[in-house]
């Protein structure tokens, strides 16, 4: 460990990362960079408390702009994700599409809230209903939320309609459940996925993107293959190296699975899979919340589940809810959070809404001494107290 984790070789990673090197993209953002970075410490830091390491490398974050990754939805580009649905999932699985899209635009979830909200489980997020006049419906939010806390928080009036809209008979398990996909997944016809053995045997030496490459799959494929075998080997893996043609024989033999597409899902969504849905939803809809700029290296993102979310708060904001307000139903861990995604927002709207009412062109402020406006002139013995006061000037 003390041979790694020295300044020299976190700034190399911390360089390679930035130049791309076993990313599906060219390169990554400096955010991105950092990101992972700070995972990077993390661990550090747990082997300095350990005695492992001695010492935490002073490594700088790479500068970056500080704006979200994104940006609020309006009502109007939700609409074209709402009508791009069937599209991207099939008609047959639109209309729980639709439901999941309008539970987020209306709770201000993030998406995997939304695949742990249930009617009446109370280990998951579920809605409390008033029991006695003045009260209001709310929402308990389980310890399983991104900041780890027990929360209960106003319900936003259009959940409590759809909600409300439910038949009795139907309010049982999950609130939100969308449906599998009516299209198989097209996959290239020389795809293929190697046995457990000369997988193992592969892994050793080059990286998953390597091996994705030969077997015509995603990246997050292999490495999901890796986790299933029964013992993973020590891995030694030679970046951006990619599998000589006699490795790649070895990896075809007997393959697992050897097809061109992969049959519909019958088993809930994974949160991430829903997330990946979403995405593609706000791709067919055109709805672009990121345009690509070189000298940050951010690429084009498309619309997703966490902009409709942010499209929710910006609701909130226009309808002159406090700050207060936004962050507990947005459920930030700090104010700074609340502060920093959405305190310029609204002072922006206070700091113009000050210059409108102050800067209006107002006749009677703006009068010129001697009566060339429209209001009261001075009189004769005025203008000469005025003359006098001026001449002693």
């Amino acid at each position: 460990m003390p041979e790694v984790a020295t300044l020299d070789t976190l700034e190399y990673l911390q360089e390679r990362l930035l130049a791309g090197d076993e990313c599906r993209y060219p390169q990554r953002s400096p955010n991105t960079v950092n990101t992972l970075m700070g995972a990077v410490m993390a661990f550090v830091r747990f082997c300095k408390g350990r005695g492992w390491a001695p010492d935490v490398p002073p490594l700088q974050k790479l500068e970056s702009d500080q704006v979200m990754k994104g940006r609020p939805i309006t009502e109007a580009e939700f609409q074209q994700m709402l009508e791009a649905t069937a599209k991207v999932v099939g008609q047959s699985s639109a209309d729980s599409w639709i439901f999941t899209l309008k539970v987020l635009w209306e709770s201000s979830f993030r998406v995997g809230d939304v695949m742990n909200f249930s009617w009446n489980d109370p280990r998951s997020i579920h809605p409390v209903w008033p029991t006695r006049a003045g009260q209001y419906p709310t929402v308990l939010i389980a310890s399983s939320q991104k900041n780890g806390r027990v929360q209960e928080i106003p319900m936003l009036p259009g959940l409590v309609e759809m909600l409300d809209s439910i038949p009795e008979k139907a309010r049982r398990g999950w609130v939100v459940n969308p449906e599998p996909l009516e299209f198989e997944i097209g996959l290239p016809v020389d795809s293929f996925r190697p046995n457990p053995k000369q997988l193992a045997k592969v892994i050793c030496d080059f990286s998953n993107l390597a091996i994705a490459e030969v077997c015509r799959v995603s990246e997050a494929a292999v490495r999901k293959w890796v986790t299933e075998l029964p013992q993973i080997p020590e891995r030694h893996i030679r970046l951006n190296v990619r599998l000589p043609e006699q490795v790649v024989r070895q990896l075809k033999k007997d393959p697992i699975r050897s097809g061109s597409a992969i049959s519909r899902a019958t088993e809930r969504f994974t949160v991430e899979r829903v997330s990946r849905i979403i995405c593609r939803i706000g791709e067919e809809a055109g709805v672009v919340v990121q345009h690509a700029d070189k000298r940050t290296c951010q690429r084009e993102k498309f619309a997703s589940a966490h902009d409709i979310r942010r499209g929710c708060a910006q609701r909130m904001i226009n309808h002159g809810v406090s700050a207060e307000t936004l962050k507990v139903v947005m459920r930030h861990a700090s104010f700074s959070t609340t502060e920093k995604h959405y305190g310029a927002i609204r002072s922006a709207q206070n700091a113009a809404s000050e210059l409108v009412s102050r800067m209006k062109s107002s006749t009677q402020n703006s009068e010129l001494v001697g009566g060339l406006g429209s209001g009261a002139k001075l009189t004769s013995e005025e203008l000469c107290a005025l003359k006098s006061l001026l001449s002693k000037l």
